[in-house]
């Protein structure tokens, strides 16, 4: 695969401009599939990269065959403005743009320093803005383009050398943005619909020849390769058809070609009902089917190669039902998939950990019947550390922390489980330490037994552990996953705890679970993970 061609955008314009980030070259040819050992054998970063390139090239040409329908591009387009809004929030509008010789990915910032919060934000909002202005500037241009063919199309010039010009040029400026996932996937089910017909057709004709010369759906597809009403399609069928066919009796012969001119004619008229030369429709559609499907595949490889990654963050979800989890880590995978910065040099796991555990904690808020606004989670996971940890704090000092307005923080303090200490509910002035909420209420969780069997769980699990792990592959997976009492710490916490490196304390959680997963306590452990 070709090495990523990555260039500063300083290069192509004045440092007086405000900067968007780095640019970067697609490579030259699209990247074969890896070889992968078994349906679920781990992707190398080499794998992960040309899969990620294979994916977002395929993203190009889908958008590239949409220019056959006006209607569809026109309203992308729109859904593409309405999302960035007068705000400029470019990250749900678009994925990628095309300017001055590079690919610019949203949310890429200079070289710089950015540790101190304030200067990350000042840098996003000017980057973000001039991202905005770039994708305006190249949907005006779309737009102009559109109204030409809509207006020789109203002149009756729809099939002119005229017309087929400015598609070219539409084709050529669609592939200059690669839309949000979400934009590109309503416009390619839009297609889908529109085509559905045609789809019909072209299934009748493969499976028609895939019955009468007895020859597999994938070499009939191969003979086929787009050229749907072609009259050599049947001379194509003499010379790849085998022995059988030429043996075929003239009148068995004239029934073949009876069966595929009548069906190439159904699928011609079919496209004749587009906007576009049915030509062009088929053309289109052909590239449509083939790259959909092999960005499907390229899904499924990925997804499949990431499936013990999936159970990994299940566990950490103890007391959830599993089979929620289980559903909503798929779904959050599967976006991962398409929101994949092959270009960055991450592995695929950094952002596939983001998604999936985002998507377990909104399917889980979402069947308690309330769903938390974008970016609400994070809040509220710091409100519910902080109420562990100081059960009457104040919601100022909660609305000081997160930096949210009062009456969010009261509706986030609900969400994280209450605010209300027992030791202080309905107390007054001269009421004793003793006199709390928990006199009124029954202990229910006064059974020695089940203490008991905690400690041995404890214990089985501690000792366990210190057979398979180093002290501090340990100490790394007791506060990654707040095993025991511990507090659940982030990467960088941990990294400031232990002196080391964000990347480096990942690779040691890593390191850890695969000796746990290879040891003789594998399968006792994981079973008792929630119970840590």
């Amino acid at each position: 695969m070709s090495k990523v061609a990555t260039q500063f955008s300083t290069q192509h314009r004045s440092p007086a401009e405000p900067r968007i980030g780095n640019g970067f070259n697609l490579p030259t040819h699209t990247p074969a599939l890896p070889a992968i050992e078994g349906p679920k054998g781990l992707l190398s970063a080499q794998d992960e990269q040309a899969l990620g390139f294979r994916i977002l090239m395929g993203q190009l040409d889908l958008v590239r065959a949409l220019a056959v329908d006006t209607s569809i591009v026109s309203a992308m387009v729109e859904d593409i403005w309405d999302a960035m809004g007068e705000k400029d929030k470019v990250d749900k509008a678009v994925a990628l743009i095309y300017h001055d010789g590079a690919w610019l990915r949203v949310g890429t910032l200079p070289e710089g320093d950015y540790s101190a919060k304030e200067a990350h934000k000042a840098a996003k909002a000017i980057a973000d803005q001039k991202f905005a202005s770039l994708v305006r500037r190249k949907l005006n241009t779309i737009r102009t383009l559109i109204s030409e063919l809509r207006g020789y199309a109203a002149e009756g010039m729809d099939g002119t050398l005229f017309s087929a010009a400015v598609r070219d040029e539409l084709r050529l400026k669609l592939a200059e943005i690669v839309p949000y996932d979400y934009i590109l996937n309503r416009a390619a089910d839009q297609f889908r619909v529109n085509c559905k017909e045609l789809s019909a057709r072209t299934r009748d004709l493969i499976k028609f020849i895939c019955d009468e010369v007895r020859i597999p759906r994938i070499k009939v597809e191969g003979i086929i390769s787009g050229n749907w009403t072609s009259p050599k399609l049947i001379p194509a069928l003499l010379i790849s058809g085998g022995y059988e066919l030429k043996l075929f009796p003239p009148a068995a012969m004239k029934k073949l070609r009876l069966g595929i001119t009548g069906r190439q004619q159904a699928i011609l008229e079919a496209a004749s009902t587009g906007e576009a030369p049915a030509i062009e429709i088929l053309s289109a559609w052909s590239v449509f089917n083939r790259v959909d499907r092999d960005i499907e595949k390229c899904a499924d490889i990925f997804t499949n190669a990431n499936v013990r990654l999936v159970e990994q963050q299940i566990g950490r979800f103890r007391y959830a039902d599993k089979e929620i989890a289980r559903s909503a880590a798929n779904m959050g995978l599967t976006r991962a998939v398409y929101r994949f910065a092959p270009e960055m040099g991450f592995r695929f796991s950094t952002i596939a950990l983001t998604w999936i555990n985002v998507s377990i904690s909104r399917d889980l808020a979402d069947q308690e019947s309330i769903r938390l606004p974008e970016g609400m989670h994070k809040h509220r996971r710091l409100i519910a550390n902080m109420l562990r940890d100081q059960p009457n704090v104040s919601i100022k000092t909660l609305s000081e922390a997160t930096k949210l307005d009062q009456d969010i923080v009261r509706d986030l303090v609900h969400f994280a489980g209450g605010q209300r200490s027992i030791d202080t509910a309905f107390q007054g002035t001269d009421s004793a330490e003793s006199d709390g909420l928990h006199e009124l209420l029954a202990d229910t969780n006064n059974d020695f037994m089940s203490e008991i069997e905690d400690d041995s769980t404890r214990q089985f699990v501690e000792s366990a552990l210190g057979d398979v792990l180093t002290q501090r592959e340990i100490f790394v997976l007791i506060n990654r996953f707040g095993m025991g009492d511990a507090r659940e710490k982030t990467l960088a916490e941990l990294s400031v705890e232990m002196n080391l490196s964000k990347e480096r304390v990942r690779q040691l959680e890593i390191q850890a679970i695969g000796k746990i997963r290879d040891s003789e306590f594998a399968e006792t452990l994981f079973e008792m993970w929630g119970d840590m």
